[in-house]
């Protein structure tokens, strides 16, 4: 779980368990201080009552000062017990649900309390000096008033309790996002860069020190990277100037070897085999080169409307030349009959290297055995569908393969740099299209090349 998240949850279900500590306890006193309230109207009502027992000729007094000052109880009762002083004989009202450990508490102590089925009752023993009997007043009642009192306050308190947790809930959680709504920002623009746009750096637009500083330490180390990449792409690029004149003339020589010497000469495979060989290598060298370029200023060079057929008609014949074993299958049962369906504006020489870069894989890790190429045209929209029958792409490594100079760990029997994947994915996605990768283990690997037709990229320049 994100700490943002675990920081919401803990934060909210702690204040949670707070405020519900709070409301019991609010609850539990204020129904404690209602409960004593109704036991202590409830003595002074008995305590009348006594009065009134024990004084005959001033009971009217009482009665009319109980009526007048005192709360009204619902459903009040009163039992006059009269106790011997010697404890004996006592008799207690059968109608009452009480213990005896009742009454004789209240004949012990002087009062007593109990609260049973919703009716309250208490004891109230009163010692009379004039007589040998003493009182004993039972008074029951219900406390209808303060029923409906702690209702209201149960549904008062529940209320506000959810809705202190829904408050606490959206505070935490706009705090949180101010919190972490940078380190998200952060995390998502590193992730943003790669190998073809070290040159970004992420916006020091926060107050708060910490994700500044954090900011200032992520754009220093990405100064680093990117002056180490930098350094790699100037040895590549001279690497590769150096390697290709030696390279051209190697393959002049030797194409002049084979038109000089007899056929069925000897040396003739031979010869065969360095210009394949070097035609291999300066598409290696080439490759290396427009990688260079692209991830080093991602500037377009000079575009033109073509027809893709052509363009792959050309690839075709520059695979052709590097192994006459190639067994390259074409697919144009799709075509449309209007040619304009098939119109891409695109640079020719990148697009014809993404292509070539993807069917060769193809061969590279079939074992030189057949690769189907179909072109797939729609309304908007024209793909390449480049399908090979080869090792495959290992599941959990599909994320991965266009990543710079990565590797499948299956490919290490296979000649290669990882560098013509991600080549071909930024150059397709320099001509505003996209590629799709279909592969299983062992059984093979499907690329779809996705390019937009050339008027709509005309249409979006009109409207811009």
């Amino acid at each position: 779980m994100k700490l943002q998240y675990s920081l919401i949850l803990i934060f909210t279900g702690l204040m949670a368990l707070i405020l519900l500590g709070i409301n019991l306890v609010m609850y539990s006193m204020s129904s404690g201080y209602r409960k004593h309230g109704f036991y202590l109207s409830m003595e002074n009502s008995a305590t009348i009552v006594a009065r009134a027992v024990l004084q005959q000729e001033k009971a009217e007094d009482y009665y009319e000062i109980k009526n007048s000052i005192l709360q009204h109880l619902e459903d009040e009762e009163e039992y006059i017990i009269r106790v011997r002083r010697d404890k004996t004989n006592l008799k207690f009202p059968e109608s009452l649900p009480l213990e005896k450990a009742f009454y004789w508490e209240a004949i012990k102590n002087g009062r007593a309390h109990h609260y049973q089925d919703g009716v309250y009752y208490v004891g109230l023993f009163i010692h009379n000096s004039n007589s040998e009997d003493d009182i004993l007043v039972i008074s029951t009642a219900r406390d209808y008033e303060g029923d409906a009192y702690r209702k209201r306050l149960k549904t008062t308190l529940a209320a506000t309790y959810l809705g202190a947790l829904l408050l606490m809930t959206l505070t935490s959680i706009f705090f949180s996002k101010k919190l972490f709504g940078p380190m998200v920002q952060i995390i998502q623009k590193v992730n943003s860069i790669n190998a073809f746009n070290l040159n970004d750096r992420l916006d020091k637009e926060h107050s708060l020190d910490e994700i500044s500083e954090l900011q200032s330490t992520l754009n220093e180390m990405l100064n680093r990277i990117e002056s180490a990449f930098k350094a790699q792409q100037d040895y590549v690029s001279n690497t590769s100037h150096s390697l290709r004149t030696p390279l051209t003339i190697i393959a002049g020589e030797a194409e002049i070897a084979l038109a000089a010497i007899e056929p069925g000469h000897k040396a003739k495979h031979s010869l065969q085999m360095i210009m394949q060989e070097t035609v291999k290598l300066k598409h290696t060298v080439n490759t290396l080169l427009e990688l260079v370029k692209v991830t080093g200023s991602g500037q377009k060079d000079t575009w033109k409307v073509t027809r893709l057929d052509e363009v792959l008609h050309e690839v075709l014949q520059t695979v052709g030349k590097m192994d006459g074993s190639f067994r390259l299958k074409i697919d144009y049962s799709d075509l449309p009959e209007n040619e304009s369906q098939l119109m891409v504006s695109a640079n020719e020489h990148l697009l014809s290297l993404a292509l070539s870069n993807i069917i060769l894989n193809g061969f590279k890790y079939s074992g030189n055995k057949e690769v189907w190429v179909k072109l797939i045209s729609q309304t908007d929209t024209i793909r390449v569908r480049v399908t090979d029958y080869g090792i495959g792409i290992p599941e959990e490594e599909k994320e991965l393969i266009f990543t710079p100079y990565f590797r499948a760990s299956n490919t290490e029997g296979f000649e290669g740099f990882g560098i013509g994947l991600p080549l071909a994915l930024e150059i397709i996605r320099m001509h505003n299209g996209d590629i799709q990768v279909d592969s299983k283990q062992g059984k093979g690997t499907t690329v779809m090349i996705m390019l937009p037709v050339a008027k709509l990229l005309q249409r979006e320049g009109q409207e811009a």
